[in-house]
């Protein structure tokens, strides 16, 4: 019997009782070390983990969590520091990755900006004269993590490089394609390091993709992601949209990727009907977001059911991974008090 495989795109970081946020406030006020709040926070995460586990899905994420920001994560793990916090040569302290979000008494924080059309907000990279540089690869520690404490071979998840940077700010956009070949050696000495660890999946998110595109920007990605597929021999690599379907869904199925994921809860149907119209390669995964990630009602199954079906006339079932439309971020852990 054919197995279709499930998967995650993230899970919520607050925790069931909001623990996040009280360990978070708990540090800034001084109530608890640094320890203690690494500590409070590894259990947040590792709950989610095993609760995912538990259930039985194949693709687990893992680098979805964080302590303020997954785009903040980014940054920092890039070097792209804002000069007024200082000059680095090696990961930052827990101090400062606080106060580029928060701000301190010498310097105000970083921007924050809505994460596309969500109430989420991320912290906004300060790209002007910026010579980044791989200071941490957070992907690998929280690959690593999962697989070594609680045997969970994980799927890391990336914000994607063109993503990131077009949600930068600062950097001369007339010359996007220069800014983009600073970070590809980055993104691919992180994507190297997660194949010869053993990762099997590796999810890249371009949301980026669901909005208006020029045609330069759109032959970027392809030369960005036939560099990117070369950092990975082994591992396969999920292209991630979300949050509406995609305009150029031909130019998009022909990328040098595995998987690609769409969104086929707030696309208005435009997903299946691309599928329908253009075909969907026989050499990739098609990563189907058929549940609400956004809302708190359970899916009904038998729709679900109907819709997959659908699916299986026009995609191998082999070749389908049900999935979320987006992260779970936007929505609690559970609906109890």
């Amino acid at each position: 019997m054919v197995k279709v495989l499930s998967s995650n795109l993230g899970y919520p970081r607050l925790g069931e009782k909001r623990e996040w946020k009280k360990s978070l406030e708990n540090f800034w006020n001084n109530k608890i070390s640094e320890d203690t709040l690494l500590s409070e926070t590894k259990g947040i995460r590792f709950a989610a983990l095993n609760k995912q586990k538990e259930k039985g899905i194949d693709l687990i994420p893992v680098n979805d969590f964080t302590l303020y920001d997954h785009v903040l994560d980014l940054s920092v793990g890039f070097g792209v520091i804002p000069k007024r916090f200082g000059e680095f040569t090696n990961a930052v302290s827990l101090r400062t990755y606080f106060d580029i979000a928060r701000g301190n008494d010498t310097a105000v924080a970083s921007e924050m900006t809505k994460w596309f059309n969500t109430n989420y907000h991320y912290i906004v990279p300060e790209l002007d004269q910026v010579e980044p540089k791989l200071l941490e690869n957070k992907a690998l520690n929280a690959y690593l993590e999962a697989k070594e404490e609680l045997g969970i071979d994980g799927k890391p998840v990336i914000v994607g490089p063109i993503t990131y940077l077009k949600l930068g700010k600062g950097a001369d956009k007339a010359d996007f394609a220069s800014l983009v070949e600073k970070f590809v050696p980055l993104y691919k000495t992180i994507i190297e390091e997660l194949d010869a660890a053993g990762a099997k999946w590796i999810q890249l998110d371009e949301p980026i993709l669901a909005t208006s595109l020029a045609k330069e920007e759109l032959a970027l990605f392809e030369k960005v992601y036939e560099e990117l597929r070369t950092a990975a021999p082994h591992a396969k690599l999920i292209l991630q949209t979300y949050f509406e379907s995609v305009d150029e869904y031909e130019a998009i199925i022909k990328l040098p990727v595995d998987a690609i994921g769409l969104d086929f809860i707030h696309d208005h149907g435009e997903s299946l009907e691309k599928i329908q119209q253009y075909g969907f390669p026989n050499n990739k995964y098609l990563a189907a977001g058929i549940i609400d990630g956004r809302n708190v009602w359970r899916a009904d199954i038998q729709l679900k059911q109907a819709e997959l079906e659908i699916l299986t006339r026009l995609v191998p079932k082999e070749k389908i991974i049900v999935q979320p439309a987006s992260s779970l971020l936007h929505v609690p852990v559970t609906k109890k008090k």
